[in-house]
C-alpha cells in the first residue's frame, strides 16, 4: 500500500489542545509521515530575533521558551527545551546574523515541535520515529528560498534505510544545502515539505491539515458566505495560490503535479466537516466564462517601466533584475514598449524598492503606484475583451480599476486601490460566484 503523507501548520500545534487533536487524528490513521510547521507565531519571534538589538533578543528568548513551556505543562509532558534555548542564546549578543546564522535560528521552531511532538507520542506509547529533514530536503546553497534539488533528493532517498511500515515525523520547513548547512525554503515551506517527501516516497495522497474547513470561494473571513469547493484541479488551485489564496504554498504544487499525486486540505478542528481535493483533473477544458472562486492580496505596489520604443523593453531584461532581489511579481504583463508587474510591500524592505527602481530606470521610465490591491477571479473563458469589458462595467460605480489584465483563460487580474477591495470583492463575489451567473 502506497504512504500517505500528513502535514500540520502552526495553528494545529498552537495549543496543547490542538496538539491533543492531532494526536488523535494521527492515531487513528497512522499516516507513513508526518511534518510539521513551528507552533502558531514561533517563526514570526524567532525572525524578529534577527532583526533587533541584544536587549530585544533576550526578551524574544523569554517569550519562546515560555510559549512552548505553557504547552508542555498542559500536556504533562517531561520534555526540556533547553538544547534549542541554549543554541539560541549563542546569538543574543553577536552584533551581525549572517544569512546563514538566520537559517539556523528560523529553523528551530519546526526543530523544536516536531521532537515536542514525537516526545508527546511517546508519552502515550504512540511509537514515531524522527527523520531529520535535513537529511530528506537537499538544497542548493542559498539559505533562504532554497531550491530543492530533485535529482539529488531521489539518488539520497534510497540510502535513508527507513524502517518498515513505521511512522515517521519530521520538519517542515527545512533542509541542507550541498555543504550540510542549514536552509530554509521560505515562510510556508512546510507544504512544500510535505509535497516532496510524498514525491519521493510516491505518496498515494498529501493531507494539509490546517485551521479552515479547506479552499473556499473567498476568504471567509473577508467574505462571510464564501462557499467551501469540493474539489479543484491543479492550475485552478496554483492560480489561486499564485494570486492571494494563502492556504497553501505555491511551490508545494509542483511536487504533486510531477508525481500526480492528490491534495485533501481540510481542518485539524473539524475533520468532519469534509475539505478540499486537488488533483489532475480529465476534462474537456471549459470554454464558458465562469469564476470559480476569487483572491485578493493587500498591499501591492503597481510598476510599469516605460521604454517608448516599440519592442525595446521585455520581460528579458526585467525578469532577471527582479530575480536578483528574490521578487516574485503578483502578476506580470509585456504590452508594446511597456512592462507592468506587481509587488508585495510585506516582503521587500524600502531599500530594495530604491534599489530596484534604479536599475529599472536603466531599461525606461519607471511609474510606481502603491497602497493597492490585487483582485483574481479564478475560472475558464476569461481571456476575451468582452469578459474585461462585462467586469469593468459591472464595477462602474466604482473609480476604474488601476490596471485590468487576463493572465490565462483561468485567471483575469484587477488592481484596485486597497480601500475599495473588500467591497469590490463582495460584489464580484455575490455577482459572479454566489449568483453562478456567467460572466458574459
Amino acid at each position: 500500500m502506497s504512504p500517505v503523507v500528513y502535514k500540520f501548520g502552526g495553528t494545529s500545534l498552537g495549543t496543547a489542545e490542538s496538539i491533543r487533536k492531532v494526536y488523535a487524528i494521527v492515531c487513528k490513521n497512522t499516516p507513513r509521515f508526518i511534518v510539521v510547521s513551528a507552533v502558531a507565531g514561533i517563526t514570526d519571534l524567532l525572525d524578529m530575533f534577527c532583526c533587533v538589538s541584544s536587549e530585544y533578543r533576550e526578551q524574544i528568548v523569554l517569550d519562546i521558551a515560555k510559549k512552548h513551556d505553557e504547552i508542555i505543562h498542559e500536556l504533562q509532558l517531561a520534555f526540556s527545551l533547553s538544547p534549542w534555548i541554549e543554541k539560541l542564546n549563542k546569538w543574543v549578543d553577536k552584533k551581525e546574523i549572517s544569512l546563514g546564522d538566520r537559517a539556523e535560528i528560523l529553523a528551530l521552531g519546526e526543530d523544536i515541535s516536531a521532537s515536542l511532538f514525537q516526545a508527546f507520542c511517546h508519552s502515550n506509547n504512540f511509537p514515531i520515529e524522527f527523520l531529520e529533514a535535513r537529511t530528506v530536503i537537499l538544497t542548493d546553497d542559498e539559505y533562504h528560498r532554497a531550491t530543492p534539488d530533485i535529482s539529488r533528493m531521489r539518488e539520497n532517498w534510497h540510502t535513508l534505510n527507513l524502517k518498515g511500515d513505521a511512522c515517521y515525523i519530521t520538519q517542515g520547513f527545512i533542509g541542507a544545502s550541498t555543504s550540510g548547512k542549514t536552509t530554509v525554503l521560505g515562510r510556508g515551506g512546510s507544504d512544500y515539505s510535505g509535497a516532496l517527501i510524498a514525491e519521493m516516497s510516491c505518496a498515494e495522497e498529501v493531507r494539509i491539515y490546517t485551521d479552515v474547513n479547506g479552499i473556499y470561494t473567498m476568504d471567509p473571513r473577508i467574505i462571510e458566505d464564501a462557499q467551501l469547493i469540493p474539489e479543484l484541479s491543479f492550475e485552478e488551485m496554483q492560480n489561486l495560490a499564485t494570486f492571494g489564496a494563502k492556504i497553501l504554498y505555491p511551490p508545494m504544487l509542483s511536487p504533486c503535479v510531477r508525481a500526480g499525486i492528490p491534495i485533501f486540505v481540510t481542518s485539524t478542528f473539524d475533520v468532519s466537516k469534509g475539505g478540499t481535493w486537488i488533483y489532475a483533473m480529465d476534462k474537456t477544458v471549459s470554454y464558458e466564462p465562469r469564476v470559480k472562486a476569487l483572491s485578493l492580496r493587500q498591499h501591492q505596489r503597481l510598476w510599469s517601466v516605460d521604454c517608448g520604443i516599440l519592442g525595446a523593453v521585455s520581460l528579458d531584461k526585467i525578469l532577471p533584475i527582479l530575480d536578483t532581489y528574490r521578487i516574485l511579481p503578483g502578476l506580470i504583463t509585456s504590452q508594446d514598449a511597456k512592462v507592468s508587474f506587481t509587488t508585495d510591500d510585506d516582503d521587500i524592505s524600502e531599500e530594495i524598492i530604491q534599489d530596484l527602481y534604479s536599475q529599472l530606470s536603466n531599461i525606461g521610465t519607471v511609474h510606481m503606484l502603491y497602497d493597492l490591491a490585487l483582485i483574481t477571479m479564478i475560472g475558464s473563458g476569461l481571456a476575451s475583451t468582452k469578459v474585461v469589458t462585462t467586469v469593468t462595467d459591472k464595477l462602474r460605480n466604482y473609480p476604474a480599476p488601476v490596471f485590468c489584465c487576463c493572465q490565462s483563460c483561468m485567471a483575469l487580474s484587477l488592481v484596485v486601490p486597497e480601500n475599495l477591495a473588500g467591497s469590490i470583492v463582495e460584489q464580484l463575489h455575490n455577482d459572479y460566484v454566489k449568483q453562478k451567473f456567467s460572466v458574459v
